[in-house]
């Protein structure tokens, strides 16, 4: 008589164990679980601080409302200097270089400085410079008045216009010039001649129509 065979029950087993203890051994998968390491306790906080909120405990609910409002005031300003130096740092330089652009592109429009200085001849073919230098200078403030609105000021003087930076070089330069023939005709009693007019001329000349706003280092 033979003997009866094993329960397969048991050779699932054994098999289900074998399988296991490979898996254990092949490093696939991590089976233990790591050591716990409790975080390190914070560091106390400075004897001030420590201070400060002891003395704010002893005190009232009203002081230490205002307290709290009065910190909070503190951060809000924080950072809004904050906000604004960054809003400065990374988008000042492209304004500045976009204004530049605009200045570099504009110049006065050239059919209305063509017919002002044809005014302006047609009183220095009569004799009256000193009309027609007042008409080249006066177009020249309406000039800056339409690029730069608010540049210009009621105390401001021609002479504040000429040492201006705000100008770009050639056109300050230019105004400067129409400005000090204007001047001697005035304050120094020369009447403004024929020589003059002519240098207001091409003053004016050099102010409108030669790219005078151009900032230095452009074409």
């Amino acid at each position: 008589m033979t003997a009866p065979p094993a329960p397969a029950g048991n050779d699932g087993k054994q098999n289900f164990d074998q399988a296991y203890r490979e898996l254990v051994d092949s490093d696939r998968f991590q089976t233990d679980l790591p050591r716990f390491e409790p975080p390190d306790a914070p560091e106390p906080p400075p004897d001030w601080l420590s201070n400060l909120l002891e003395w704010l405990s002893g005190t009232g609910p009203f002081w230490q409302v205002l307290f709290w409002l009065i910190a909070a005031v503190l951060v809000l300003l924080l950072l809004f200097f904050v906000g604004r130096a960054l809003q400065r740092r990374f988008a000042g330089g492209g304004a500045a270089e976009d204004g530049e652009a605009e200045i570099d592109e504009w110049q006065p429009d050239e059919k209305t400085a063509r017919g002002l200085l044809g005014e302006a001849e047609a009183l220095a073919r009569e004799g009256r410079y000193a009309e027609a230098v007042h008409l080249l200078l006066f177009r020249s403030i309406s000039d800056i008045e339409d690029r730069l609105p608010d540049f210009l000021k009621p105390a401001l003087t021609s002479r504040d216009i000429s040492a201006s930076e705000t100008l770009p070089t050639p056109a300050r330069s230019a105004f400067s010039s129409i400005a000090a023939i204007v001047e001697r005709g005035i304050f120094a009693e020369r009447p403004v001649d024929e020589k003059g007019w002519d240098e207001a001329r091409i003053a004016y000349e050099d102010f409108a129509f030669r790219r005078s706003w151009a900032r230095e280092g452009r074409s």
